[in-house]
């Protein structure tokens, strides 16, 4: 009997020992933990696409992972490129945080040859709505023997930009057989574009660089039913808004590295990075 009264009492003894202990970090005053996940800041960052290419389709930026066909993989301007081919394509099921930005930043390195017949999408950000694009490079086709120099089109929600050597917008010079960097941007808050190759922004009359929306500036840009993102290709290669591509609308036969794509304008230094340190 002795004996099962000490039992008892030792395990009253514990329970109330194990009771208080746990009062007593109930009761122990902390700071409000204000838990924001991972993702919220990298979803809300100015960069909402960065493909380095290394053999992969995933987006290093969202993680997103694109679907590709025929596409193959070279030697880059840092580690491995996107190479694409007459059949080859890239593509991302969404535009992200791109489909309303105001503002942008393009990057990208690209290594190309000639071709003939039509003009070539580097990259586009589809509109569902209408045939062109809300954000795409063009490169047109050239079949001399002596100029090197490229003739690209660039489109930012309607707003077109030609480097055909008219109006003060020279084509680009020496740009076939080998690496160069690219960056294109517009700045809601000045309605200034820019464009750069090998991290020099490139001199462009005003009425390039000053984006107008009749006698006013052009402000922050409204991008118009954007889905999906293409690498290497035009947005009618992925049935938007149908499945017919023009005979002029061919694929981007060259390789592509390093592809960002910003929410904001980056500064000309940042650019200059971009270039100099291969990213």
């Amino acid at each position: 009997m002795k004996n099962l009264i000490a039992k008892y009492t030792a395990g009253l003894l514990l329970s109330s020992i194990i009771i208080s202990g746990i009062t007593s970090c109930q009761k122990m005053e902390r700071p409000e933990m204000n838990i924001i996940p991972d993702d919220t800041a990298r979803m809300n960052a100015p960069l909402q696409i960065y493909l380095p290419f290394e053999s992969s389709v995933l987006d290093s930026a969202q993680y997103q992972k694109g679907s590709a066909n025929n596409v193959t993989y070279v030697d880059g301007v840092r580690g491995k490129a996107y190479k694409g081919a007459t059949n080859a394509l890239l593509q991302y099921p969404s535009a992200l945080k791109m489909a309303t930005m105001t503002s942008f930043t393009v990057s990208l390195w690209i290594k190309t040859e000639k071709h003939t017949g039509g003009a070539q999408s580097v990259f586009m950000m589809p509109n569902t709505g209408d045939f062109w694009g809300n954000l795409f490079l063009m490169i047109e086709g050239n079949n001399s023997t002596t100029d090197n120099s490229m003739l690209v089109k660039f489109n930012f929600a309607g707003n077109w930009v030609e480097f055909n050597g008219n109006n003060g917008v020279n084509r680009l010079p020496d740009m076939y057989g080998r690496w160069r960097h690219l960056a294109f941007s517009y700045d809601a808050a000045t309605s200034r574009f820019a464009a750069y190759l090998d991290g020099t922004k490139l001199a462009l009359p005003a009425s390039v660089t000053d984006r107008k929306n009749g006698q006013n500036p052009l402000g922050p840009l409204q991008f118009k039913t954007a889905s999906k993102f293409v690498i290497g290709g035009y947005q009618q290669h992925i049935g938007i808004p149908n499945n017919t591509a023009d005979s002029w609308m061919l694929r981007y036969t060259g390789a592509l590295d390093q592809f960002r794509v910003y929410t904001r304008a980056l500064s000309d230094a940042e650019i200059s990075t971009l270039y100099t340190t291969k990213q």
